[in-house]
């Protein structure tokens, strides 16, 4: 685990990122190159990755579209879906604001690696739709949210401060507990099968080493 960290800060150290003030731009291929440093494969499900339209909004900071996709806010760009796919990322200005930390920039392109792995059918987690565009949201965030959770806990993005963390645990309840409504409502016993892939957030929790 140390190594795979001290090769990630290398990377950041390679392109320019400065740990106390974070005040640089992620390009496009720095981004490629930190998701190389943590995933290899990376490339089997990730398309081209560009930065997105100016006037993102709404507390996105990255998301997939289909291959030639433009903005993942639009329906028509969606990301395709099934085994084998690629789809595109693309950053958007809140990404890299020079506010947030290193370490979050690192775990906002896993959180997306995670999503383009799960649509190519790349893990062994459901891949399923429930008829409901919100409730599939909550249900492929929830999921996103929960991976780079487990992965901040092991330390896999470096330090985070305790607002970074809030926000990481604020994403993974939310939608963890708007899917679950969902299921408990529509086939209570369904969240026996689904629940092992969103445990109780009670069950780990975040610390910072960052105020």
């Amino acid at each position: 685990m140390r190594a795979r960290v001290a090769a990630i800060m290398l990377v950041l150290s390679a392109i320019g990122f400065d740990r106390t003030t974070s005040a640089v731009r992620l390009t496009p291929g720095e981004a490629g190159e930190i998701i190389a440093s943590l995933h290899p494969d990376h490339r089997r499900w990730i398309g081209t990755i560009r930065s997105g339209p100016a006037g993102a909004d709404g507390g996105i900071y990255a998301g997939l579209v289909r291959p030639g996709g433009r903005d993942p806010r639009d329906p028509e760009d969606a990301p395709s879906r099934g085994r084998g796919v690629r789809n595109d990322l693309v950053i958007f200005p809140l990404a890299i604001d020079a506010t947030r930390t290193p370490a979050w920039r690192i775990l906002i392109l896993d959180h997306e690696y995670f999503h383009a792995r799960h649509l190519a059918g790349g893990f062994d987690v459901p891949l399923v739709s429930f008829g409901r565009n919100g409730i599939d949201r909550h249900y492929l965030e929830a999921l996103a949210w929960g991976w780079v959770r487990g992965r901040a806990a092991s330390g896999i993005y470096g330090s985070l401060p305790q607002r970074e963390i809030a926000e990481v645990e604020e994403r993974y309840r939310d939608h963890r507990e708007a899917f679950m409504a969902f299921v408990m409502k529509a086939q209570p016993a369904a969240w026996a099968h689904y629940g092992r892939f969103l445990p109780d957030p009670a069950g780990l929790t975040l610390a910072s080493s960052v105020p």
